[in-house]
């Protein structure tokens, strides 16, 4: 009897994050994520380190309290979008888009762009990096306008970080 309880236990505990994956995010908690998500993304395009790192302390908590997995994309959350959608989906790319867990395989936006426009993205990605080592705000945001230009051509989503589309030589 013991062991049939034991192995029921067992049986449940593994079973819970199945059934929880499942869940839809409660009103008031999926307006907040919302709203971390939305300030995520703009800390994100201002390249602001500290409140982007403070947006995904609170949209990870609100993924503990629905054990949604790490993989899964902030933006399949937000807008309502694990209502959906399962969870564990990946987006059209396979890319994630959480900032502290990227992997390998999220870069690759340059193979996307034309050679000029790759070109003249870098030049604009290259000048923005000296800019912000020189604290230069006027020049940083002139150069963030050219490359969210580049951007909005491309359909590539704010998300995106600027060194994920610049080329590696």
């Amino acid at each position: 009897m013991k062991r049939l309880l034991a192995l029921s236990a067992l049986l449940f505990a593994m079973a819970l994050p199945l059934v929880a994956q499942g869940q839809r995010l409660s009103d008031d908690d999926q307006r907040r994520f919302d709203s971390y998500y939305s300030r995520w993304q703009e800390y994100k395009r201002t390249n602001n380190r500290d409140q982007i790192v403070s947006m995904e302390k609170r949209m990870q908590d609100i993924y503990d309290h629905y054990n949604i997995p790490d993989d899964v994309p902030y933006r399949r959350i937000a807008n309502g979008g694990g209502r959906e959608e399962r969870w564990h989906d990946r987006d059209q790319y396979g890319e994630r888009d959480h900032d502290s867990w990227r992997h390998d395989h999220d870069r690759g936006w340059h193979n996307r762009l034309s050679d000029r426009d790759q070109r003249r993205f870098d030049s604009y990605y290259s000048r923005w990096l000296d800019y912000k080592r020189t604290n230069n705000r006027e020049q940083i945001i002139s150069m963030e306008k050219r490359m969210m230009d580049i951007y909005r051509t491309y359909n590539i989503p704010n998300s995106v970080s600027y060194d994920d589309v610049a080329s590696r030589r």
